[in-house]
């Protein structure tokens, strides 16, 4: 499933933009989605659960300017990368400077986007929920159900980190006779991700760990669940060694499932779609649903001579030197065309051109390269990161360092694949899978999130992880406070709900 194509996604979309509008309203409206008026059957079923995958790909949406997605917004925040283009607006400037305000179009964009998927998910969840006998198959219901489950955790999941306290909301709205909604605390809102986790877990019991579709799957379900656990036990919450148990044991059904497996390289990440390390992405098709991500990622200033189609679009994103020198010695990441590149044929086919410094490769697509066109997914779930979250959890558990078979053994398969040469450690400490994290799952949208649940950074010159508040990283203005751990509220909704205020 390339493309997740929904023929009603504008349709249930219509409840969130009434719900949106002042209260000056005062007719019933006439076009919110409901059982009565849809959900008679599983073709509409199917493709009221194909809307809520749309959102997924909103990180895409950006500015006029190039390399403005939302997605690298995120990656500015954690500071192991820097945009060679240079600032391009206000906006992403903040990100960079860590000076976030509440006018910043990205945080209105994040919120914006996550709750018109959650009110969307609450509207489906509530239609299949009413259907009747006969309409659709016990097992395909569960797991349609599962899946609608699934994204509103996913997308409480990243309000709650990125914002902290926000509102909670979990019906469909009927009429518009309220905005205000009250604040829930974070407390109240991991534990709704939990049970929207734990029931698509227990209604897709029967489904399959994996999706050649790119469709939620068991597997994905168990995987973030795996890391709300993770990220419960840290920061904000700090529920401590309970959560950190549940963590590895979640994360260890998947790695006792067989259902999912490490490459044997990492240009594979990029060849392959849908298996092997690939847990659950965002789905791409060139001609339809292209992805900006290959073009963001390519040089600049623009080479000599090109390498790529679109060469003239690059400059997004790009590791900081120090970071990218952080690296153990012979790290197959590091590599030449592994996780970055310094160097390139030209597109003409007249010879290598040096690029000056090293950019990612993580993210190159060849099809692209040579029509101008990217359909290459966006992996939001891998393995890779499965096995050190299971590493880490066990570790954290066990006070700091473990010696458990499996943990260790998932940490060494992911590190193993990086320095063949280095023999299985007897145990690990939390640290040792911290720094593999940081140089494992950089610039996949991840990191950021890693460092505000354990309030930790990786120190790219001594190689060692320390505090996050007081640092400053390389990509950054200046160092972390604990003002710059949250996004503030959106000024047009604090506008709109007097409720959203910080104590």
């Amino acid at each position: 499933m390339k493309k997740i194509v929904s023929k009603i996604s504008c349709l249930i979309a219509i409840v969130v933009m009434a719900a949106s509008c002042d209260t000056f309203l005062d007719e019933d409206p006439k076009t919110f989605l409901t059982p009565d008026s849809y959900f008679q059957s599983e073709e509409q079923i199917v493709a009221a659960v194909n809307g809520l995958y749309t959102y997924l790909d909103d990180i895409f949406n950006g500015d006029v300017e190039v390399g403005s997605q939302t997605f690298l917004f995120i990656e500015y925040l954690s500071g192991y990368g820097e945009r060679p283009r240079g600032a391009g607006t206000q906006d992403l400037a903040q990100a960079t400077n860590l000076n976030v305000a509440e006018n910043n179009g990205y945080v209105e964009k994040l919120w914006e986007t996550a709750y018109k998927a959650i009110e969307n998910c609450n509207s489906v969840i509530a239609g299949i929920e009413s259907v009747g006998e006969g309409i659709i198959s016990e097992d395909r219901k569960n797991e349609l159900l599962g899946e609608a489950c699934f994204l509103r955790a996913y997308n409480y999941f990243n309000l709650v980190r990125l914002y902290g306290p926000v509102p909670l909301k979990i019906i469909s709205t009927s009429d518009l006779s309220s905005v205000a909604i009250e604040l829930a605390s974070e407390e109240d809102v991991y534990t709704q991700i939990d049970l929207d986790l734990t029931k698509a877990g227990e209604l897709m019991a029967n489904s399959a760990w994996t999706s050649s579709g790119g469709r939620v799957s068991k597997g994905a379900v168990k995987s973030l669940l795996a890391k709300v656990y993770l990220t419960m036990a840290g920061y904000p919450l700090q529920k401590g060694t309970a959560y950190y148990q549940k963590a590895y044991e979640t994360a260890k059904e998947v790695y006792k499932s067989d259902a999912f497996r490490l490459f044997n390289t990492y240009a594979e990440l990029r060849t392959n779609e849908n298996t092997g390390e690939h847990i659950w992405a965002i789905q791409r098709e060139a001609d339809n649903a292209g992805s900006p991500v290959h073009n963001d990622m390519l040089p600049y200033p623009e080479p000599a001579k090109a390498i790529s189609a679109n060469s003239a679009y690059g400059g997004g994103l790009a590791p900081t030197q120090a970071f990218y020198s952080s690296y153990p010695t012979g790290d197959g990441r590091r590599t030449e065309k592994a996780f970055y590149y310094t160097e390139h044929d030209a597109l003409d086919g007249s010879g290598i051109i040096s690029l000056g410094k090293p950019y990612l490769y993580k993210f190159w697509d060849s099809n692209a390269a040579s029509s101008g066109k990217s359909g290459a997914n966006y992996t939001l779930l891998r393995y890779a990161d499965v096995l050190l979250m299971m590493a880490e959890a066990k570790a954290q558990a066990d006070g700091g360092t473990t010696s458990d078979a499996d943990a260790v053994d998932a940490y060494f398969k992911v590190r193993n694949r990086a320095l063949p040469s280095e023999s299985k450690p007897a145990s690990i400490t939390v640290n040792d899978v911290l720094k593999e994290r940081f140089w494992e799952i950089c610039f996949e949208g991840q990191t950021w999130y890693d460092m505000l649940r354990t309030r930790k950074v990786f120190n790219p010159t001594t190689s060692l992880i320390v505090d996050m508040i007081g640092y400053q990283l390389p990509g950054h203005g200046s160092a972390f406070d604990t003002a710059d751990l949250l996004l503030p509220y959106p000024i047009r909704e604090q506008r709109l709900n007097p409720n959203l205020k910080r104590d």
